[in-house]
């Protein structure tokens, strides 16, 4: 089963879950979040990357500046001078329009890196695999839908925070999806967004509570949504020492299996 943690907002515990979830039912951890990958802090095994790249297109001497290329880019990454042609690679989203209806057939592709993979072995074993987007790239979707190409059959993936494509990518191919909350007004109102995102993606989903035992009363608003809570992490500075030291949280190891046990059920 493929299990995607995601939250409305950054900072709700997203990591803490997906770390704690994979080490404690033995499933292999991905970590999509390739803007900001800090599942790595808790691995300290050998390190294997290779770099991604996309297609960006390239303006070769047959162009006759007709501007077809730039009518079509609806990212307006393509500017047409009377001598010249300027492409933003950085604008860019690859779709290939330019290339596919320019009518002189003046453009061509050539792949432009963007960032990279690194898988993470322990005792020879792949334990992690993250990605990593280079400063300067807009979309990190391109290294997201590549990360998938290999996403094992049993699998914890750590998406990106918020609502957005990124997101969206991540929790295509999951079977189920635990959306975290902490117990604030802000938090739960990102939360209402993120179940409305994974409604109509079609996906089973579940909440888990982390610093649970704040006084805003998080849980209740939950029930009265319809949202089932399947797991509740508690608010302990003795965990957050744990977690700022990149360790485990085997004090509350069960709560961890509680939620496997429960998602499998659901």
């Amino acid at each position: 089963m493929r299990i995607a943690v995601a939250s409305g907002k950054g900072g709700t515990g997203k990591t803490t879950v997906s770390v704690n979830l994979s080490a404690f039912t033995d499933l292999k951890l991905y970590d999509f979040d390739v803007e900001e990958p800090n599942a790595k802090i808790f691995f300290k095994g050998e390190e294997k990357s290779r770099d991604v790249y996309r297609p960006v297109p390239e303006v070769t001497e047959k162009c006759n500046f007709c501007g077809v290329c730039r009518e079509v880019c609806q990212y307006n990454a393509i500017v047409v001078l009377r001598d010249s042609v300027i492409v933003f690679p950085e604008i860019c989203h690859s779709c290939g329009a330019c290339i596919y209806l320019c009518p002189e057939k003046a453009m061509i592709e050539k792949d432009k890196k963007i960032g990279r993979i690194v898988e993470v072995y322990e005792n020879g074993r792949c334990v992690l695999t993250y990605g990593e987007i280079d400063i300067g790239e807009v979309s990190p979707v391109p290294i997201i839908k590549e990360m998938k190409k290999d996403l094992a059959k049993d699998a914890v993936i750590d998406c990106p925070p918020g609502v957005s494509c990124p997101m969206v990518e991540s929790v295509k191919t999951a079977d189920f999806v635990l959306l975290v909350l902490e117990p604030t007004p802000f938090s739960f109102h990102d939360l209402k967004i993120a179940a409305e995102v994974v409604k109509s993606l079609g996906k089973p989903f579940g909440v888990v509570i982390n610093k649970y035992g704040l006084p805003y009363n998080v849980e209740e608003l939950c029930k009265k949504e319809g949202y089932e809570v399947v797991g509740k992490i508690p608010f302990s500075r003795e965990l957050a020492e744990a977690y700022s030291r990149g360790e485990l949280m085997y004090s509350v190891k069960d709560v961890f299996e509680e939620i496997y046990d429960k998602i499998k059920s659901i």
